[in-house]
């Protein structure tokens, strides 16, 4: 990478340390999710089905769907689940990417996320499963993009001695290769959450208050309840 060209040895092994760990954050996060979406379609589909969709629509390379799959595995198996050897066979399978879709490191292009699920489904299940799965999607792609932020985070951290934050939180997306619009939300987040923290705070009366809204009162399905 361009910032690191010149570096030291020291920073560079730094910076393959933290991107090792927010590597692994994000596939915690990755497998929170599939899991919920799981749970949350268990009785419409099975898990492998599920997590097809969930690999297809994120366009998760081979490998990390490999890893996520195995990982959610491991988790139901915890979890004392009853899927039988040829189910989790079956889960692993790895689903293969269609040709036009470009495949990202570490996940799909996040402004695309669940779009393609809601499409798929969208005249093909009833609006029940569907209203679950938007529930669901912007669920996910705001946990992947707290991860994110949190990790670019983590890297301003680890780096400080040697680079200034903004210059960390860029390299950052730039080892992750985030598309250019979801990477400017996490740069500016990060920042702001910095700004939190070392700029004078805003006065109380230049601040603008939001009423709460009270969600009890939308008409939403519940999802159904696990066993």
């Amino acid at each position: 990478m361009a910032l690191i060209k010149s570096s030291s040895r020291t920073l560079q092994r730094q910076v393959d340390l933290t991107t090792a760990v927010c590597q692994e954050r994000l596939l915690t996060t990755h497998v929170k999710h599939v899991l919920a979406l799981v749970d949350l379609v268990a009785d419409r589909m099975p898990f492998d089905d599920a997590l097809d969709i969930y690999v297809r629509i994120l366009r998760l390379t081979p490998e990390l769907a490999r890893n996520v799959g195995s990982r959610a595995l491991a988790e139901l198996g915890r979890r004392g689940g009853d899927l039988v050897a040829e189910e989790a066979q079956r889960a692993m399978r790895v689903p293969e990417v269609e040709p036009e879709e470009e495949v990202r490191p570490g996940g799909a292009r996040p402004d695309a996320l669940f779009a393609r699920l809601r499409r798929r489904v969208r005249g093909r299940v009833q609006d029940e499963l569907r209203e679950r799965i938007n529930l669901a999607a912007a669920r996910t792609e705001d946990g992947i993009l707290e991860t994110h932020v949190h990790n670019s985070l983590s890297f301003a951290r680890a780096l400080s001695a040697e680079l200034a934050a903004s210059e960390s939180i860029e390299m950052y997306l730039e080892t992750m290769m985030l598309p250019e619009g979801f990477a400017d939300v996490v740069y500016n987040r990060a920042l702001s959450i910095i700004a939190e923290q070392v700029l004078p705070p805003i006065r109380d009366d230049a601040k603008e208050e939001f009423p709460r809204i009270d969600v009890s009162t939308l008409r939403i399905t519940p999802a159904p309840e696990q066993q």
